[in-house]
């Protein structure tokens, strides 16, 4: 028989006893489905995941700065060249240069309190779990214009401005009078919650205490690259700082990273147990199907080796349809898996990578034609060794 006609025949067949197969395909291309769903938008929302320092606890997060109390070490002076070099590193998402100054007086009317005052730009927002309660944060246009506006903290506002908004207010620290033009809210550190957060470059200019930059905020853009890029970031600065290479110290959090990656692994773990459950009662599933077919056909099987099939053509018709069901049901789950991950991109705003999703359609089309051969070797087998004589009298 030529390939074609072989293929044909197998094809009718199966359109034929479709309605023996629906359940088979319905298991199979829900499995597909969830496959491709889990794999694409799994890869896309750590992704977006990576963005949300409040749910990461700051593993992402790496604090630059130095050692005072080492034979040797460093003098705490690190430069803007620093910083750029360090924007250059891969996998790097922000880099913060800090300015502080403890305990510097500060006034509104009557009321003096004694808060930090720390000297940043735009970049520090990413390397911070405090979000904007009201107002606005300080932004590239406030350094560059070395503007006079200020952030607050939450413990500067409850004790300075009595419950009251400070935004669009003024305040005075040392001897200059700052516009509060945000207020912060969410989980701060006690450094940020007891400080004014001014422009570095207005800080630099105001305050003789901060014209050093003794610490650098070094965020990741993914969990799994934070040891790598403190690594190279570690690298880096001793290369440029030669003779103080003991003193700089980089400080990052592999507890929280560790309790993120477990978290996430078995959230995964779980979720593509449940898939490949999925697939199994597919292969189960198609398995039953393809012997209820032999049983059905033992007739129709025992008059073709009458008339001089030979076994491996019996055995090659059933291992075809077997296969052909399983692609038919690949490609209804995949238009249904690329529709669920353009609902799902929507409703989570992120990000699909085209190359996640187009590996995800081809390994689980390679899956579920493997699961057609397996599934369909033992009927075919058993459809292939049937004796003419008994088949042909079978009721």
């Amino acid at each position: 028989m030529r390939l074609r006609d072989h293929i044909t025949m197998c094809w009718h067949l199966v359109l034929r006893n479709r309605t023996r197969y629906k359940a088979v395909l319905a298991a199979i291309a829900f499995g597909t489905a969830g496959f491709i769903v889990v794999r694409t938008m799994g890869t896309s929302v750590e992704r977006s995941l990576a963005g949300h320092l409040e749910l990461l606890g700051e593993c992402t997060v790496m604090r630059i700065h130095w050692d005072a109390y080492h034979d040797n070490f460093h003098p705490g002076r690190y430069h803007l060249s620093d910083v750029n070099r360090l924007k250059e590193i891969p996998n790097v998402m922000a880099v913060a240069p800090i300015v502080s100054l403890p305990h510097v007086p500060a006034y509104v009317g009557t009321e003096e309190w004694t808060p930090s005052v720390l000297g940043v730009d735009h970049s520090y927002w990413k390397t911070q779990t405090a979000r904007l309660s009201a107002g606005r944060l300080i932004g590239p246009s406030d350094v560059v214009g070395r503007k006079k506006v200020c952030v607050l903290g939450k413990d500067v506002v409850d004790n300075l401005f009595a419950g009251t908004s400070p935004v669009g207010k003024e305040i005075r620290v040392g001897q200059t009078v700052f516009e509060v033009i945000g207020i912060l809210g969410g989980i701060q550190h006690t450094d940020v919650r007891r400080s004014v957060i001014v422009p570095i470059t207005t800080g630099q200019d105001l305050f003789g205490g901060l014209s050093w930059i003794k610490e650098i905020y070094l965020r990741a853009d993914d969990w799994n690259k934070v040891v790598e890029v403190r690594e190279m970031s570690l690298d880096l600065l001793k290369s440029v700082h030669k003779g103080y290479e003991e003193g700089i110290r980089i400080e990052y959090y592999p507890k929280r990273i560790s309790t993120v990656v477990t978290t996430v692994y078995v959230v995964k773990l779980f979720v593509y147990a449940a898939i490949v459950v999925t697939f199994l009662l597919g292969k189960v599933g198609l398995t039953s199907v393809m012997l209820s077919a032999v049983q059905a056909r033992t007739r129709e099987i025992g008059l073709r080796k009458a008339l001089g099939a030979r076994e491996e053509i019996i055995m090659a018709q059933f291992l075809t349809e077997s296969v052909f069901i399983s692609i038919i049901a690949g490609l209804v789950g995949v238009v249904l898996g690329l529709v669920l991950v353009q609902m799902l991109k929507g409703i989570l705003v992120v990000d699909v990578s085209g190359y996640t999703l187009s590996t995800s359609i081809l390994l689980d089309l390679s899956f579920t034609v493997a699961i057609g051969v397996i599934a369909g070797l033992y009927p075919s087998l058993k459809a292939s060794r049937l004796d003419p004589v008994t088949a042909m009298r079978f009721e």
